[in-house]
């Protein structure tokens, strides 16, 4: 019988290690097509520009992937982004020296909406799916009365250099950005008593609970980090973009979502992690290219990225029943 149970448990591990990690197989079979596709684009550089492409999306989803291990979801990070992206432009106005301390005013209301959601689902008791859709629709709200419909502003150099500039003119500093604050959850996470908390919450909150974990305040933390990730990459699309629009958020908040269950985090919670989310960013984006050099259109790509999400999310939901 011990046998058996120690049998089903090292299944189970190697099971949740292909989960996690057999998404970067997924990730080379796509490379290889793109290349078979257009070999002429396939290069190092190539590759570069599609690690730039994938930052923000990358940066954003980190903060998915938290959410989601808890068992939540937050939909109000694509709005977050737009909101930071017109406040940021409309306030800096162009002037270099604004850039710094107006960022940092930024990621205080990214931080600070996720925070207003984390309350939402801890203290009132609203469920994540409610509480970040409405708030969706409550920031959607607060840039259209900000812009009045009309977003104005200049994109100073410095704000363009963190989106579109490259140490030594190879490597972009976006996926620096995006490669330091991945493995920087990714520690979170997998050594530190807060991931091991985050992990008990999504895994079993009411075990979690009555083992002396305090399931408000991590769920409270968590939505706050995501608020927070959001605002970042609101500001680096904003360099990278390098004008002003009121659709650049538009696609972000099902993009994570996609991003994070291509990358193995269940919404079931408990199981996942950043790792996989890395790879899934690559897949969206790279996907997303594939697509238009097929010439595609974003209703085509809808599709594509519906039908691979349900295949996946049936097979990781066949391997748990198994």
């Amino acid at each position: 019988m011990i046998q058996q149970e120690l049998g089903a448990a090292r299944r189970q591990k190697a099971g949740l290690i292909l989960q996690s990690w057999g998404v970067y197989l997924g990730l080379v079979v796509l490379l290889a097509v793109s290349a078979v596709a257009s070999p002429r684009s396939f290069n190092a550089q190539d590759l570069l520009n599609l690690a730039k492409q994938a930052s923000g999306l990358g940066i954003v989803s980190i903060g998915q992937t938290l959410v989601i291990l808890t068992g939540g979801i937050d939909l109000s990070v694509g709005s977050i982004i737009t909101l930071v992206h017109v406040l940021s432009v409309g306030t800096i106005m162009g002037r270099p020296e604004m850039v710094l301390p107006i960022a940092l005013l930024c990621i205080l209301v990214g931080a600070g909406i996720g925070a207003i959601n984390g309350l939402g689902i801890t203290r009132a008791r609203i469920s994540p799916f409610v509480m970040t859709l409405c708030m969706d629709f409550i920031v959607r709200g607060l840039y259209m009365i900000y812009t009045k419909g009309q977003p104005s502003g200049v994109v100073p150099d410095n704000l363009r250099f963190i989106g579109r500039g490259r140490i030594l003119e190879v490597v972009p500093i976006a996926a620096i950005i995006w490669i330091v604050l991945s493995l920087a959850f990714v520690f979170l996470l997998r050594r530190t008593t807060f991931g091991a908390r985050l992990y008990a919450v999504g895994a079993n909150p009411r075990t979690a609970w009555l083992s002396g974990v305090r399931s408000p305040r991590i769920i409270f933390l968590t939505y706050a980090l995501t608020g927070l990730l959001a605002a970042v990459a609101g500001l680096i699309l904003t360099g990278d973009m390098g004008a002003v629009s009121l659709g650049l958020g538009g696609d972000y908040s099902m993009d994570s979502i996609a991003a994070t269950v291509i990358g193995g985090t269940t919404f079931s919670g408990g199981i996942g992690g950043v790792e996989g989310t890395i790879a899934g960013s690559f897949i969206i984006r790279l996907l997303t290219s594939l697509l238009q050099k097929a010439n595609f259109s974003n209703t085509g790509k809808l599709v594509m990225q519906g039908v691979l999400i349900l295949a996946i999310v049936g097979a990781y939901s066949k391997r748990q029943k198994d």
